[in-house]
Protein backbone atom coordinates (compact mmCIF):
# COMPACT_ATOMS: atom_id res chain seq x y z
CA UNK A 1 0.00 0.00 0.00
CA UNK A 2 2.72 2.05 -0.27
CA UNK A 3 2.36 3.53 -3.45
CA UNK A 4 -1.02 4.96 -2.55
CA UNK A 5 0.82 7.05 -0.21
CA UNK A 6 2.40 8.98 -2.67
CA UNK A 7 2.11 12.55 -3.44
CA UNK A 8 4.22 13.02 -6.25
CA UNK A 9 4.15 11.56 -9.74
CA UNK A 10 8.05 11.36 -9.47
CA UNK A 11 7.71 9.50 -5.99
CA UNK A 12 5.20 7.03 -7.41
CA UNK A 13 7.22 6.01 -10.56
CA UNK A 14 9.95 4.97 -8.76
CA UNK A 15 8.21 2.86 -6.00
CA UNK A 16 7.35 -0.71 -6.24
CA UNK A 17 3.67 -1.40 -7.21
CA UNK A 18 3.28 1.71 -9.67
CA UNK A 19 1.64 -0.54 -11.56
CA UNK A 20 -0.82 -1.82 -9.82
CA UNK A 21 -1.66 1.98 -8.04
CA UNK A 22 -3.69 4.37 -9.82
CA UNK A 23 -0.71 6.82 -10.75
CA UNK A 24 -0.86 5.59 -14.78
CA UNK A 25 -4.10 6.30 -15.14
CA UNK A 26 -4.22 9.66 -13.68
CA UNK A 27 -1.12 10.53 -15.70
CA UNK A 28 -2.89 9.05 -18.86
CA UNK A 29 -6.02 11.08 -17.98
CA UNK A 30 -3.84 14.55 -17.14
CA UNK A 31 -2.69 14.14 -21.00
CA UNK A 32 -5.75 13.01 -22.39
CA UNK A 33 -7.97 16.13 -20.52
CA UNK A 34 -5.48 18.62 -22.00
CA UNK A 35 -7.51 18.03 -25.15
CA UNK A 36 -11.08 19.43 -24.31
CA UNK A 37 -9.54 22.10 -22.36
CA UNK A 38 -6.87 23.10 -24.72
CA UNK A 39 -10.17 22.80 -27.66
CA UNK A 40 -12.23 24.98 -25.89
CA UNK A 41 -9.82 27.55 -24.91
CA UNK A 42 -8.70 27.86 -28.67
CA UNK A 43 -12.40 28.17 -30.31
CA UNK A 44 -12.85 30.68 -27.70
CA UNK A 45 -9.53 32.83 -28.05
CA UNK A 46 -9.77 32.42 -31.88
CA UNK A 47 -13.69 33.89 -31.20
CA UNK A 48 -12.39 36.94 -29.11
CA UNK A 49 -9.89 37.98 -31.70
CA UNK A 50 -11.80 37.43 -34.41
CA UNK A 51 -15.12 39.39 -33.08
CA UNK A 52 -12.84 42.13 -31.44
CA UNK A 53 -10.95 42.51 -34.34
CA UNK A 54 -14.07 43.41 -36.36
CA UNK A 55 -15.54 45.21 -33.77
CA UNK A 56 -12.87 47.62 -33.25
CA UNK A 57 -13.85 50.26 -35.89
CA UNK A 58 -16.56 50.91 -33.89
CA UNK A 59 -14.72 50.78 -29.95
CA UNK A 60 -17.30 48.07 -28.94
CA UNK A 61 -14.27 45.22 -30.06
CA UNK A 62 -11.85 46.91 -27.67
CA UNK A 63 -13.39 45.26 -24.27
CA UNK A 64 -13.40 41.73 -26.70
CA UNK A 65 -10.11 42.17 -27.68
CA UNK A 66 -8.53 43.25 -23.91
CA UNK A 67 -10.79 39.99 -22.26
CA UNK A 68 -8.88 38.14 -25.00
CA UNK A 69 -5.62 39.60 -23.54
CA UNK A 70 -6.73 38.68 -20.51
CA UNK A 71 -7.72 34.63 -21.09
CA UNK A 72 -4.90 33.53 -19.29
CA UNK A 73 -6.26 34.16 -16.58
CA UNK A 74 -8.84 32.11 -16.41
CA UNK A 75 -7.18 29.25 -18.10
CA UNK A 76 -4.27 29.45 -15.19
CA UNK A 77 -6.88 28.56 -12.53
CA UNK A 78 -8.01 25.32 -14.48
CA UNK A 79 -4.52 24.36 -15.17
CA UNK A 80 -3.21 24.76 -11.91
CA UNK A 81 -6.74 22.78 -11.10
CA UNK A 82 -5.48 20.35 -13.24
CA UNK A 83 -1.71 19.58 -11.97
CA UNK A 84 -3.62 17.94 -8.87
CA UNK A 85 -4.07 14.74 -11.08
CA UNK A 86 -0.63 14.44 -10.76
CA UNK A 87 0.24 15.07 -7.51
CA UNK A 88 0.84 18.64 -7.26
CA UNK A 89 -0.96 20.40 -4.32
CA UNK A 90 -2.99 23.32 -4.81
CA UNK A 91 -0.87 26.05 -6.09
CA UNK A 92 -1.01 29.19 -5.00
CA UNK A 93 -3.26 32.44 -6.88
CA UNK A 94 -0.34 34.34 -7.86
CA UNK A 95 -2.30 37.29 -8.31
CA UNK A 96 -3.15 40.56 -6.21
CA UNK A 97 -6.03 41.67 -5.16
CA UNK A 98 -6.68 45.11 -6.38
CA UNK A 99 -6.70 47.71 -4.35
CA UNK A 100 -10.15 49.03 -5.31
CA UNK A 101 -13.45 46.86 -6.20
CA UNK A 102 -14.64 46.82 -9.29
CA UNK A 103 -13.92 45.30 -13.01
CA UNK A 104 -11.95 48.43 -14.14
CA UNK A 105 -9.28 48.37 -11.15
CA UNK A 106 -9.02 44.34 -11.40
CA UNK A 107 -8.31 44.66 -15.31
CA UNK A 108 -5.88 47.40 -14.66
CA UNK A 109 -4.32 45.19 -11.84
CA UNK A 110 -4.13 42.68 -13.99
CA UNK A 111 -2.49 43.92 -17.04
CA UNK A 112 0.03 45.32 -14.73
CA UNK A 113 0.93 42.07 -13.18
CA UNK A 114 3.52 39.74 -14.79
CA UNK A 115 1.68 36.43 -13.98
CA UNK A 116 -1.18 37.94 -15.75
CA UNK A 117 1.41 37.43 -19.21
CA UNK A 118 3.29 34.20 -17.98
CA UNK A 119 -0.25 32.60 -18.06
CA UNK A 120 -1.00 34.82 -21.28
CA UNK A 121 2.40 33.01 -22.89
CA UNK A 122 1.59 29.65 -21.40
CA UNK A 123 -2.32 29.94 -22.73
CA UNK A 124 -1.22 31.07 -26.38
CA UNK A 125 1.33 28.05 -26.33
CA UNK A 126 -1.30 24.92 -24.67
CA UNK A 127 -4.34 26.01 -26.96
CA UNK A 128 -1.48 25.75 -29.89
CA UNK A 129 0.65 23.47 -29.24
CA UNK A 130 0.59 21.82 -26.09
CA UNK A 131 -2.82 19.40 -26.14
CA UNK A 132 -1.66 18.27 -29.45
CA UNK A 133 1.40 17.06 -28.10
CA UNK A 134 -0.21 15.65 -25.01
CA UNK A 135 -3.32 13.55 -27.41
CA UNK A 136 0.32 12.29 -29.57
CA UNK A 137 1.66 11.27 -26.42
CA UNK A 138 -1.02 9.20 -25.78
CA UNK A 139 -2.11 7.73 -29.00
CA UNK A 140 1.86 6.92 -29.53
CA UNK A 141 2.41 5.30 -26.57
CA UNK A 142 -1.14 3.37 -26.59
CA UNK A 143 -1.13 2.14 -30.24
CA UNK A 144 1.06 -0.22 -30.44
CA UNK A 145 0.37 -2.69 -27.32
CA UNK A 146 -3.29 -2.10 -27.74
CA UNK A 147 -2.88 -3.18 -31.66
CA UNK A 148 -0.94 -5.79 -30.89
CA UNK A 149 -3.16 -6.77 -28.32
CA UNK A 150 -6.52 -6.89 -31.00
CA UNK A 151 -4.75 -9.14 -33.25
CA UNK A 152 -6.61 -12.46 -32.66
CA UNK A 153 -9.51 -10.57 -32.48
CA UNK A 154 -8.51 -8.68 -35.89
CA UNK A 155 -7.83 -12.10 -37.54
CA UNK A 156 -10.94 -13.76 -35.97
CA UNK A 157 -13.50 -10.74 -37.35
CA UNK A 158 -11.46 -9.22 -39.93
CA UNK A 159 -9.39 -12.20 -41.97
CA UNK A 160 -11.85 -15.13 -41.46
CA UNK A 161 -9.12 -16.63 -38.85
CA UNK A 162 -6.83 -16.89 -42.04
CA UNK A 163 -5.05 -13.84 -42.54
CA UNK A 164 -4.38 -10.21 -40.89
CA UNK A 165 -2.09 -7.48 -40.52
CA UNK A 166 -0.96 -6.72 -37.48
CA UNK A 167 -0.44 -2.55 -36.30
CA UNK A 168 -0.69 -2.78 -40.58
CA UNK A 169 3.20 -3.86 -40.57
CA UNK A 170 3.11 -7.50 -40.33
CA UNK A 171 1.25 -10.35 -41.71
CA UNK A 172 -0.52 -12.86 -39.48
CA UNK A 173 -1.45 -15.90 -40.71
CA UNK A 174 -2.58 -18.03 -37.41
CA UNK A 175 -3.89 -17.68 -34.45
CA UNK A 176 -0.81 -18.58 -32.47
CA UNK A 177 1.15 -16.13 -34.29
CA UNK A 178 -2.21 -13.91 -33.21
CA UNK A 179 -1.70 -14.95 -29.54
CA UNK A 180 1.73 -14.37 -29.22
CA UNK A 181 1.69 -10.53 -30.71
CA UNK A 182 -1.01 -10.30 -28.27
CA UNK A 183 1.07 -11.49 -25.33
CA UNK A 184 3.64 -8.88 -26.80
CA UNK A 185 1.23 -5.75 -26.53
CA UNK A 186 0.53 -7.02 -22.40
CA UNK A 187 3.97 -7.02 -21.93
CA UNK A 188 4.50 -3.26 -23.68
CA UNK A 189 1.49 -2.04 -22.00
CA UNK A 190 4.18 -1.21 -18.73
CA UNK A 191 6.56 0.34 -20.96
CA UNK A 192 3.47 2.61 -21.92
CA UNK A 193 2.56 3.09 -17.95
CA UNK A 194 5.65 4.54 -17.42
CA UNK A 195 6.80 6.55 -20.41
CA UNK A 196 3.04 8.32 -20.25
CA UNK A 197 3.83 9.03 -16.67
CA UNK A 198 7.37 10.38 -17.40
CA UNK A 199 5.71 12.84 -19.92
CA UNK A 200 2.65 13.62 -17.38
CA UNK A 201 5.58 14.78 -15.24
CA UNK A 202 7.67 16.81 -17.05
CA UNK A 203 4.46 18.49 -18.74
CA UNK A 204 2.91 19.39 -15.25
CA UNK A 205 6.52 20.25 -13.93
CA UNK A 206 6.90 22.68 -16.83
CA UNK A 207 3.60 24.19 -16.51
CA UNK A 208 3.87 24.74 -12.39
CA UNK A 209 7.00 26.53 -13.36
CA UNK A 210 4.95 29.45 -15.28
CA UNK A 211 1.81 29.45 -13.37
CA UNK A 212 2.98 29.94 -9.79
Amino acid sequence: MAILEATSVWVAVRRPGFLFSSWPWRATAYLLSSTPVGLIGLIAILTAFAVGGALTVVLVGVPVLLAALLSGVPMGVVERRRLRMVGHRALRDPHEEPEEPGLGPWCRKRFCEASSWRELAYTLLFVTVLWPLDLMAVVFALAVPVGLMATPYMLAAYGGGESTMALKQWAVTSYPQAWALAALGVLLLPVAAYALTVVAGARAGWARMLLT
